[in-house]
């Protein structure tokens, strides 16, 4: 179910867990060449951050289901934050144009005056070259879904993490760095359990109920040791994740540079500000995995088909905000390629479709 507690603060040895790797080769994708739509925003300074990404996340929860078991047959679509040609940059891919359509409504509803438009022509993604390291990383969970990760709520975030994100991405001009959330809806009973039938047996009330009851301990002098006052605040914690909307969700990040340092450290530093995701009350954060070097093609490819993949994870509405938003300017990571002017400013040279 994801890494395990080690990895909340990187490998006892992630010095050489993380290895770049030259490919010898280039991976280029254009957009002419990439299914659905990948879609440039340009934030507008004055907004609400990740409480408006979560607004606007909740807007864009749409199941859908097939056949007598319901199977989820929902849409997948990925956030992205890519420091290419010397500029911190934001994207969404949608899966088609209807998805396209629809996320550039409900961006301009949730973040006021910032710019979406449909990137038509040029690359969809940054060029790989046949002299770059790559270096990459997935992230999982240390432990069930059920268990929340550190988020705007609560005794959550007290600045937008995102500042420390974007600062690790800046590097070289000649580097690359790229974080893609794949995000897929996931059905409304995704804290329900299933009663035994499978693995997913218990349910949000299940694992709470657990919390807080006492236990045995021991094996030579057995005792049974009281529910803890942290166990039955985390209990509280878990309880609250009934009835919020979910997604399945993947986290990538790939580092190409001409320097080998550069890549292994950007790849590696960027998986290590998103482990701070903890949350200490729920003991519940993101851990990193380095991609092996053999597998580096195979991930490159991943991140050009914004491949959603089973991987257990599971974050709610509030969770994957903190991964998934459009920053302010609470955030001071120089870079950025903001917008200033209000609604009704200039639209882009490269745009012929702006919202």
């Amino acid at each position: 179910m994801g890494g395990n507690l080690m990895g909340l603060f990187g490998s006892d040895d992630g010095a050489s867990e993380y290895t770049a790797v030259q490919l010898d080769e280039s991976y280029t994708q254009t957009v002419d060449e990439t299914p659905g739509v990948l879609l440039a925003i340009r934030p507008y300074k004055d907004n609400q951050g990740i409480v408006d990404g979560a607004a606007m996340l909740q807007s864009l929860h749409d199941v859908r289901t097939k056949g007598f078991r319901s199977k989820n047959v929902s849409q997948h679509h990925s956030f992205e934050l890519w420091f290419d040609e010397a500029k911190l940059k934001f994207y969404i891919h949608a899966a088609d144009e209807d998805a396209a359509d629809k996320f550039r409504r409900r961006v301009a509803n949730s973040y006021s005056n910032t710019q979406v438009f449909w990137v038509e022509g040029g690359n969809a993604f940054p060029q790989i070259r046949p002299d770059d390291y790559i270096a990459g990383a997935e992230l999982d969970l240390n432990r069930h879904y059920y268990y929340p990760i550190r988020n705007h709520q609560g005794e959550g975030f007290e600045r937008d993490p995102y500042g420390e994100v974007t600062s690790e991405m800046l590097t070289t001009p000649e580097t690359r760095v790229v974080v893609q959330v794949v995000f897929r809806p996931a059905k409304n009973d995704w804290t329900e359990g299933d009663g035994g039938l499978l693995s997913r047996d218990e349910g949000v009330d299940d694992v709470a109920e657990g919390l807080r009851s006492d236990q045995v301990v021991g094996w030579l002098n057995p005792r049974t040791r009281d529910a803890s006052k942290k166990d039955r605040e985390a209990a509280d914690i878990v309880e609250m994740q009934r009835g919020q909307y979910g997604f399945h969700t993947n986290m990538r990040i790939l580092a190409a540079s001409p320097d080998k340092y550069e890549a292994e450290s950007r790849a590696r530093g960027v998986a290590g500000m998103f482990t701070r995701y903890y949350n200490t009350m729920t003991e519940q954060g993101f851990t990193d995995a380095p991609v092996p070097t053999s597998d580096h093609p195979a991930f490159i490819e991943k991140l050009h088909t914004r491949e959603w993949e089973d991987r257990e994870m599971i974050l709610s509405v509030n969770e994957l905000a903190g991964a998934a938003h459009i920053p302010n300017k609470e955030i001071e990571t120089p870079k950025i390629d903001w917008r200033y002017a209000q609604r009704g400013g200039e639209v882009p040279a490269d745009s012929q479709r702006e919202e």
